[in-house]
């Protein structure tokens, strides 16, 4: 057998997918690393090499490589809406700190914080969850 060439390596959780996924496409992967071995501090921390047959590298590489892109694309628009969410979350809170500063007596900041919680609370709520997924997403969950 040809000598074992390392392709990737990924948490503990992330191994058997990987896996799977390379042996879907006739290729032979190896686990070197045990992760039972390993104290459950560092198991949590600690990357796995996932190894194939020399002869094997570079198909193995681009399956790898296309399997990153399609992860990228199914995360892209929730990692978008994340970043409004928090975006939008530091815009308000900047506003508070400012407006706590400038307003020694409270006359203004009081009544912004209710404001605040009464109203743009449950609008990044409702941004956050309540869209529905648009028909590109639903067609491409469809085709997987």
């Amino acid at each position: 057998m040809a000598e074992l060439v390392t392709v990737h390596k990924t948490m503990e959780a992330e191994v058997a997918r990987v896996v799977a996924y390379l042996e879907n496409r006739c290729l032979h992967p190896v686990v070197l690393d045990d992760s039972e071995k390993m104290s459950p501090y560092r198991r949590q921390a600690h990357e796995i090499r996932i190894a194939v047959p020399e002869t094997e590298r570079d198909m193995a590489i681009r399956i790898l490589e296309q399997m990153q892109q399609q992860e990228q694309v199914r995360l892209s628009p929730l990692v978008k809406k994340a970043n409004a969410v928090v975006f939008t979350l530091i815009a308000v809170l900047a506003l508070l700190a400012v407006v706590g500063l400038l307003d020694a007596r409270g006359l203004w900041f009081y009544p912004l914080c209710v404001l605040v919680v009464v109203l743009a609370a449950p609008a990044l709520v409702r941004r956050a969850w309540g869209r529905r997924p648009d028909a590109s997403s639903a067609e491409r969950t469809d085709r997987e």
